[in-house]
């Protein structure tokens, strides 16, 4: 860690409503240079997002249409053996993550919990029609026993990428989106589709395939959240999981025709149910951008459970070749909420920004996460690739004026690049939390990974 400064000072930070306490093993440092993190003062209306909601059409089509219902569990446990014209198709079994071998470059520098690849079946370590990008957890989305509808499990989304980047059909269209489902005890998991309803209207008689980046997920109560880069953030309830009744590696199919669904030949649907979408998309998110002042680019997600009521659902934004992204919190109902419990908060039909922020000395950021600690203080987690050589881990808060990590100075952190943040709490049987990521790349060199790290106390919030 090189310091800008060998003055050193206790650091009053602004925007911080505390006296700025240095962790274990952080230096203090020079006052006179310029905080990592910075707040934004918000304009009336600013990045906030309009509910639209797919709920009445949602369950029209589970009631009328996707009548096999289904659980989570039956979605880790269930091991097809035959497609749905009972020939056998491999494709349609479960899989399993495997270890990783010691010293995988795919995985943090630091000790870890958890250290997954993914199967060799069917390609899902090497593919390069799909790319993983977004994590989260149940044990983030219940809190209580790290369990939803009883399962451990994590959730991976991944967009699927044409030979030349762009354009394709149906099945095999650019940034068609699947969800993953990893059984966190067995190892075992399934890919499910990502699907809409082609009408709000509560006799809504279709549904698609989801098109976006995915970059980032988060997952509260039976809740999957998803952004979707230039327009906001997607909504997916697992409650109204549903089985197709034509499924199998040969269908090429999505929706229902002549009374009978499919998914691109998954066996599982997750509709979505509520999007929040801005007026208006940014006028680039492209690596060297400009950045909108007005408008989002929704990169990562992630959940923030700790401080003062209410929680809040976290998102950021990536610009690979400049600084100063921003992070938006939005604040969200309670589980126990008597309207839309686990949904984004609304006024008017408008979501709630909590606060928002700038990543004043960091580009490139692929996830993301928040927390405030036991003095009171926001802290910020980072990570952002450094494409296949070591990534970059950071710990900051408004008032940090530590230099931090860089590419050039060799990484500190996963090759692969590193994609979405995610966060697991201590609860029994565990010893400790967990920060969640995983890497992207598949190049042969065996750095598609999964992975899991001690986090309070652990020498992670040390990082910079």
């Amino acid at each position: 860690m090189v310091l800008r400064s060998a003055t050193r000072r206790l650091i009053i930070g602004v925007a911080v409503a505390c006296t700025v306490t240095v962790l274990a093993g952080q230096e203090p440092v020079n006052a006179e240079t310029t905080s990592d993190i910075a707040a934004v003062s918000l304009a009336s209306g600013q990045f906030q997002l309009t509910d639209t909601s797919y709920a009445a059409a949602t369950n029209h089509l589970y009631s009328a249409y996707l009548t096999s219902h289904a659980t989570l569990t039956d979605v880790i446990t269930t091991n097809f053996t035959t497609n749905s014209a009972g020939a056998t198709d491999p494709w349609m079994n479960l899989r399993t993550m495997t270890s990783c071998p010691a010293g995988d470059s795919g995985l943090p520098t630091v000790p870890t919990t958890v250290a997954w690849c993914w199967s060799p079946s069917h390609a899902d370590d090497t593919t390069a029609a799909w790319d993983p990008q977004g994590i989260a957890t149940t044990g983030d989305a219940d809190g209580s026993d790290g369990a939803i509808q009883g399962d451990r499990v994590v959730a991976v989304s991944w967009h699927y990428q044409t030979a030349s980047g762009s354009g394709g059909s149906g099945c095999q269209t650019q940034n068609l989106l699947k969800l993953t489902l990893i059984d966190r005890d067995t190892k075992e998991y399934r890919h499910v589709l990502l699907v809409e309803p082609t009408s709000t209207s509560s006799t809504a008689s279709n549904y698609t395939f989801v098109t976006g980046h995915g970059g980032g997920i988060a997952w509260y109560g039976d809740y999957i959240y998803v952004t979707d880069t230039t327009h906001g953030i997607r909504v997916f309830d697992l409650n109204k999981l549903a089985r197709v009744t034509t499924y199998g590696s040969n269908v090429t199919t999505v929706g229902i025709s002549s009374g009978k669904s499919s998914a691109c030949g998954y066996a599982y649907v997750v509709p979505e149910v509520h999007r929040y979408f801005q007026p208006q998309t940014p006028g680039s998110c492209a690596s060297a951008g400009p950045i909108d002042p007005n408008y989002l680019c929704f990169s990562w997600l992630s959940l923030d459970k700790t401080g003062a009521a209410p929680y809040k659902l976290v998102t950021g934004e990536w610009y690979g070749g400049v600084n100063g992204g921003r992070i938006v919190r939005y604040q969200l109902n309670p589980a126990s909420a008597a309207t839309n419990p686990g949904l984004l908060t609304t006024s008017g039909g408008k979501t709630v920004v909590q606060d928002a922020y700038r990543a004043v000395h960091y580009d490139g950021l692929q996830g993301g996460m928040t927390w405030t600690d036991g003095n009171g203080r926001l802290n910020f987690a980072f990570q952002k690739g450094c494409g296949l050589s070591p990534g970059v881990f950071s710990v900051s808060w408004v008032g940090d004026l530590r230099d931090t990590t860089t590419c050039a100075s060799g990484g500190n952190w996963a090759a692969g690049p590193p994609e979405d943040l995610a966060y697991w709490p201590r609860v029994a049987p565990m010893t400790t939390d967990e920060i969640w990521g995983l890497t992207e790349s598949a190049d042969g060199a065996g750095i598609r990974t999964v992975y899991a790290i001690p986090f309070t106390g652990g020498p992670v919030q040390n990082l910079h």
